[in-house]
Formats: C-alpha cells, sequence, structure tokens
C-alpha cells in the first residue's frame, strides 16, 4: 500500500517538476526572444533603465515583504487556503503600505545619487512594479502551495508570452517606457487570473489535525525565520550589480546584467524542482522520506545543470559576438559566472527542502557566507576588474554559499556527504522507471 502511495507521489512530482520546467524552459526561449529584441533596439542605457527599475522593485519586494511567500506555500500547502486567509489578508495589506511608503521615501532621498540619471517617473514606476511584483507572487504561491501547478504554469506562460508581445514594440516605440507599464499591467492581468482560479477550483483536503486557523503572528514568525535568508541572498546574487552601478555608468551595469541574465537561465531546471518539492515536503510526515525527496531531486538536478552550464557558455562565445555585438564584453563575465551557478543549485534544492522542514533559519548561515565573500570582493576588485571583478565576486560568493547548504543539510538530517554525489541503486531503478514511462 505504501510502496503504491509512493509511486503516486513520485508520479506527480514528476509530472509537476516537469510541466514547470517546461513552462520555465518556454519562458526562457520567450524572455531571450524578448531581449533579443529590446536589446537589438535599445541602446544600453536604455536596457539600464529597465534592468534599474527591476532590481529596484525587487530590492522592495525582498526586503520588505518580509519573505511571506515562503509561508504562503507553507501553511497553505499544510493547513489549506481556508485556514490562512484571513491572516494573509491582514499582512499582505500592512506589506503593500509598507512597500508603497518606504519606496517613494528612498527615490526621493537618493534623487541626487542612485537616481540622479534616472527619470522621476522611470523611479516612481520602480515602486509601482514592487507592489504588483509582491501580490503577485503571493498569489502564484497560493496556488503553488495547493499544488495547482497546472494552473500555475499556464498563468505563467501566459505572461511570458504577453511579455514577449509587448518587447516588439520597441520596433514602433524605441523608448523603454512602453516596455515598464506593460510589465506592469501584465502583473495585473496576473493577478485576476489567480483569483479566478481559486474561485472555481475545489478546496485543498487537510488532515482533521490540521484543520485548524492559522495566526498572521504565526505566518510573520515562519517568515521572519525566512527571511533573513532571503534578504541575504538577495544581496549575495545582485550586490555586485549595484556596485557596479555605483562605481561605472548605467551602461556597465546593462552589459553585466547581460551576462548574469544568459547565468541564470542555467537555473531553470534547479527553480523548476525546488518550487514542486517545497510544498510536497512541507506535507510529508515521515523524516526518511522527505530525505529521500530531497536526495534524488538534488542529484538529478545538479547533474543536467552541470552540462547545461557548459553548454550555455560555448553557445554564448559562438552567438553573442553575432547577434549581439554591444554586449561582447559579457562573454568573459558569463565565463566567470557560470562556476558559481553550478554550486548554487545545491543551495537552491536544499534551501527550500530544509524551509519545508519547518527550518527556514538554518538557510541563514549559508547565506551570510555567501554575502561575506561578496561584498568583500566586490569592492576589493570591481574598480580595478570592472565587471569581470563583479563576476568573480559573485561566481565565489555563490559557491560558497553552495557548499555551505551542503554541509548544513548533511548535518541536520545526518546524511553522509557522498549521498548528495552518488546515486544509489534505488535512487537509479526510480529514474529508469519513469524514463521508460
Amino acid at each position: 500500500m505504501k510502496e503504491k502511495k509512493d509511486r503516486k507521489i513520485r508520479s506527480s512530482i514528476v509530472r509537476d517538476a516537469l510541466s514547470t520546467f517546461g513552462t520555465t524552459a518556454f519562458g526562457a526561449v520567450m524572455g531571450f526572444i524578448s531581449s533579443l529584441v529590446i536589446t537589438g533596439v535599445l541602446d544600453p542605457a536604455s536596457k539600464g533603465y529597465i534592468t534599474q527599475l527591476q532590481y529596484v522593485g525587487t530590492l522592495l519586494v525582498t526586503f520588505l515583504s518580509l519573505s511571506v511567500s515562503s509561508a504562503v506555500i507553507y501553511y497553505t500547502s499544510r493547513y489549506g487556503l481556508k485556514n490562512v486567509k484571513k491572516a494573509l489578508t491582514k499582512i499582505c495589506a500592512g506589506i503593500v503600505v509598507l512597500i508603497v511608503v518606504i519606496g517613494l521615501a528612498s527615490v526621493f532621498v537618493l534623487r541626487d545619487s542612485y537616481f540622479a540619471d534616472t527619470p522621476l517617473l522611470y523611479s516612481v514606476l520602480a515602486v509601482v512594479y514592487g507592489v504588483f511584483s509582491f501580490l503577485s507572487t503571493v498569489y502564484t504561491c497560493i496556488l503553488r502551495g495547493e499544488n495547482k501547478f497546472s494552473a500555475y504554469n499556464i498563468i505563467t506562460l501566459i505572461q511570458r508570452v504577453l511579455t514577449t508581445v509587448f518587447a516588439f514594440s520597441v520596433f514602433f516605440w524605441k523608448t523603454p517606457l512602453v516596455i515598464i507599464l506593460s510589465s506592469i499591467l501584465i502583473m495585473v492581468a496576473m493577478i485576476g487570473m489567480c483569483i479566478s482560479v481559486l474561485r472555481r477550483g475545489p478546496e485543498q483536503a487537510v488532515s482533521e489535525e490540521d484543520d485548524v486557523l492559522v495566526g498572521a503572528g504565526t505566518m510573520v514568525k515562519y517568515s521572519l525565520k525566512s527571511h533573513i535568508s532571503n534578504m541575504l541572498t538577495y544581496v549575495n546574487t545582485y550586490a555586485a550589480n549595484f556596485i557596479v552601478k555605483g562605481y561605472y555608468k548605467v551602461a556597465a551595469l546593462g552589459v553585466y546584467s547581460f551576462a548574469s541574465t544568459l547565468m541564470e537561465q542555467v537555473w531553470l531546471l534547479p527553480n523548476a524542482v525546488s518550487m514542486v518539492i517545497m510544498s510536497r515536503i512541507a506535507g510529508m510526515k515521515v523524516q526518511e522520506d522527505k530525505v529521500k525527496l530531497t536526495l534524488m531531486s538534488c542529484k538529478i538536478v545538479t547533474y543536467i545543470t552541470f552540462v547545461c552550464a557548459f553548454l550555455l557558455t560555448w553557445m554564448a562565445q559562438i552567438f553573442v559576438p553575432v547577434v549581439f555585438p554591444k554586449y561582447i564584453e559579457a562573454i568573459p563575465a558569463l565565463r566567470i559566472l557560470i562556476i558559481g551557478s553550478i554550486f548554487i543549485t545545491y543551495a537552491k534544492v536544499l534551501a527550500n527542502s530544509i524551509a519545508a522542514y519547518g527550518k527556514p533559519e538554518l538557510n541563514i548561515i549559508s547565506t551570510v557566507i555567501g554575502v561575506a565573500f561578496n561584498i568583500v570582493l566586490s569592492f576589493v576588485l570591481i574598480p580595478g576588474m570592472g565587471i569581470n571583478g563583479a563576476a568573480v565576486s559573485t561566481s565565489v560568493s555563490l559557491t560558497a554559499q553552495g557548499l555551505t547548504s551542503i554541509i548544513i543539510f548533511c548535518k541536520f538530517t545526518r546524511t553522509p556527504f557522498y549521498r548528495l554525489l552518488i546515486p544509489s541503486k534505488e535512487e537509479i531503478s526510480i529514474v529508469q522507471k519513469i524514463i521508460k514511462r
């Protein structure tokens, strides 16, 4: 009986993971097309405005959202939406106000420094972008928490297609404003679609012991444990971008962000798998089952990511000089970044697994170590090496964070290190059965 249940769980996980990966991969293709169009028409400075808006909006969400999305997935998957809805509404209302107030205050305080070469309208729109980015994330996390990955993937696909369609507007209006406004409107549409799905779909079944109301304080307490780690992860990923902008002009940020965006494409599979297994692990009761799922997922993802990373670098060296000649300086930076992108794969899968065990605070250790490397190396290397220095600091920090996540997971679950590297006979058998299907 248990074996049949395990097969059913594995089947649904594989289905949702492959579906999410397919959606993400298709989104990456759409993103590449959008980037091809925007990069080919707009100059690096204009692309820099778009990048800056996205970074600032994401920064506001990362630091002010209290990482409530982690709590949304955990508590929705365990207790059901009906038991978290009231608390979540209160929390979201407060966070939206926080983003607006602090965001606008930051824009005006930094008007003559960080935003000195950025039009005021774009700076204000970064705050608006942050608000709707937060809300769209919350709604999609609810879908993930209820394991409604089919709806989640369809909505994500629609978002990617619309983003690509609007990218072609630069042929008619050579301004980043259209791209910025369309991205905000698309997020509004996403929120509307999520609400529609949640209203029409059946409620998630929860066990009798978990059918209790969850208070806002409980959700915030869990969120804060994740929040420190998530803030530091953001800093670890994007610190070099902000320092590059501080030392050089916005055009340099545009070039470095291009290399960074290319590097992030190898995270498609790790992100997809970590999304799916977090809600599954949170709903599991047996520790051994949680560890087995994490180990198998982590190894498969890392093997595939390793191959994809080097294929991506090889292809970039061939096509970037031809298709994006203005961004040829991004290639050396990409070669450096790709090393760290492989090691951070472990952190992406293991960190979400640890959070699903109800111990998100353990992820703080790995992110602190990563940030320490990044900040110190960025200020030392960027002034003399430019974007290549930024790439070195980021790659080293991602590697450090990934290796530390491995150590934490092994200590917490009492798992031998080799089990994260070498597949067992059982795992090989499971993969073979999945492939045959």
